[in-house]
């Protein structure tokens, strides 16, 4: 009615525009603002709400269209930068989004959403030190407890341990009984070798949350780490004399037993665990090991023995155990052997097929692991470890790169902050002959485990291929100082020596 009095009434027809899209009838809003946009192209308001219209349907190429064409009329309209770069971030064309939200804050140094953007894409960037930087800069303009959180989780991740401790303290001011923050904000005392504030934090953390018992096995913990024996056995003593944390407290006090130096009474309090005790895998793996560390072999593996051979006693990390344990004594068929047992009481188990894999992985038999990875896929597709595993073997022989390409994206997308998947995506894009790519890949792998040997000849490799040869020779001289193998180490070393020689002659 208020459009029939007045045709001309911007406020009014943007009004209905929006009240369509209430309603649900976008495709109606967009016909109405298209209109209005045709009698006045100049009106930035219409067009970003066109392109917040397109957005919020998916159609991100109509989206991203009008907000190109709001930046030809204000190039640098803070909002406008904002949601187009927040669209390539959402379409993970991420250099793009990078460039746009740059500009953003280039243009309007306080504008909170566009570092807190940045933040977020700089980390998925693996740009860590600009990742930091865009967080102080958001919290210092706008602080938020959610923001917070994520630029103290980056600092831990990168071990600048005071500064997460401080974003955690400030949290824990706002909301005390938050039992995550404390938890971690004791992680990192202990971590920090600050054993008294660690402690106080977690005797703290007691007094907000219903599972205590939890809480007093990492204080238990810890005292044991430190070898505070007698404080320890009175924790663990008291929580297994409650029937509700008997499970949790009897193989810890064993543990401490034994450190202390009383294998008996250790052994004793593992022998009485029942099989119906959710313990009782634990216990039976621990008795393993201290006959192990005892060099009683023997005695071990006639325990594993007669623990597989009954259906009730039965569970498939005894079986992984003692197929070790033979390969180690020099019978690796009698490990493999076991390991069959081991697939007939439990066909369903990928994990079998996994240990299996790696146990024919360490024999020297990449053919049947590969082959028992599969199984795993078989079972559970997206099992990040068993695609990277198949994929990286493949890579390296050479052979089904097309295939293994996808199965390392996959463990990727599974695992995106683990170095060595991503160490799978650089090297099967080295041996596809795409050394950018390769380069790119190989660098973040490297950011995130800075003292793997391999990681870094493959940097080398890389850097070596792409014409990069002062950066080739750095990442070879790193890979040489880090193998123990001397194999290895001696293979990174003729690849240095040859580029520096290469080098001496130019």
């Amino acid at each position: 009615k208020a459009l029939v009095c007045d045709p001309q009434a911007v406020y009014v027809s943007r009004k209905l525009a929006v009240l369509l899209v209430n309603m649900g009838k976008k495709e109606q809003a967009i016909v109405q603002l298209e209109n209005m946009i045709a009698d006045d192209p100049a009106n930035l308001q219409n067009r970003l709400l066109l392109g917040n219209i397109y957005s919020s349907m998916g159609q991100r190429d109509q989206a991203r269209a009008v907000y190109e064409a709001v930046l030809q009329i204000a190039p640098d309209d803070p909002q406008t930068l904002l949601m187009l770069g927040a669209l390539y971030a959402s379409d993970r064309d991420y250099l793009q989004a990078q460039k746009i939200l740059e500009r953003l804050v280039a243009v309007d140094d306080k504008s909170y959403a566009g570092y807190s953007y940045l933040a977020k894409l700089y980390r998925e960037l693996n740009y860590y030190d600009k990742a930091m930087e865009a967080y102080e800069k958001a919290l210092t303009l706008s602080w938020s407890p959610m923001l917070a959180y994520e630029a103290a989780d980056l600092y831990e991740y990168r071990q600048k341990y005071d500064e997460a401790i401080a974003i955690y303290k400030r949290l824990l001011e706002e909301d005390e009984a938050n039992t995550k923050i404390r938890g971690r904000l004791a992680r990192l005392y202990i971590v920090q070798g600050k054993i008294e504030e660690a402690l106080a934090e977690l005797n703290e953390l007691k007094n907000y949350t219903s599972d205590t018992a939890v809480v007093d096995l990492a204080i238990g913990r810890v005292l044991l780490d430190e070898k505070r024996y007698a404080e320890a056995i009175a924790l663990f003593e008291l929580m297994l004399s409650q029937d509700e944390n008997k499970d949790v407290a009897r193989s810890m006090l064993a543990l401490t037993y034994y450190e202390f130096g009383d294998k008996d009474k250790a052994m004793k309090i593992l022998h009485e665990v029942p099989v119906t005790s959710k313990d009782y895998e634990n216990s039976i793996l621990m008795l393993a090991q201290i006959l192990l560390g005892e060099k009683d072999n023997q005695r071990a593996a006639t325990l594993l023995r007669n623990v597989i051979a009954g259906e009730d006693t039965r569970r498939p990390s005894f079986y992984f155990l003692l197929a070790g344990l033979l390969r180690e004594e020099g019978d690796p068929a009698a490990g493999r052997e076991i390991f069959e047992q081991a697939e007939k009481a439990f066909p369903e188990n990928p994990r079998v097929f996994f240990e299996y894999g790696l146990y024919l992985d360490r024999l020297g038999e990449l053919d049947g692991a590969v082959a028992k990875m599969e199984q795993v896929l078989a079972i559970t597709p997206d099992d990040a470890h068993a695609l990277n595993y198949v994929g990286y073997t493949w890579a390296d022989k050479g052979i089904n790169l097309e295939k293994a390409l996808e199965y390392i994206k996959q463990a990727v997308d599974l695992k995106p902050d683990d170095g060595f998947v991503r160490d799978s995506l650089g090297w099967v894009y080295f041996k596809m002959g795409r050394y950018g790519e390769a380069v790119t890949e190989l660098e973040a792998a490297a950011s995130m485990q800075p003292d793997d040997p391999t990681i870094q000849e493959h940097l080398g490799d890389a850097y070596q291929k792409a014409g990069e040869l002062k950066k080739a020779v750095e990442a070879y001289g790193k890979a040489v100082s880090l193998y123990d193998d001397d194999v290895k180490k001696a293979h990174a070393l003729v690849e240095l020596k040859a580029l520096q020689n290469s080098d001496k002659q130019d």
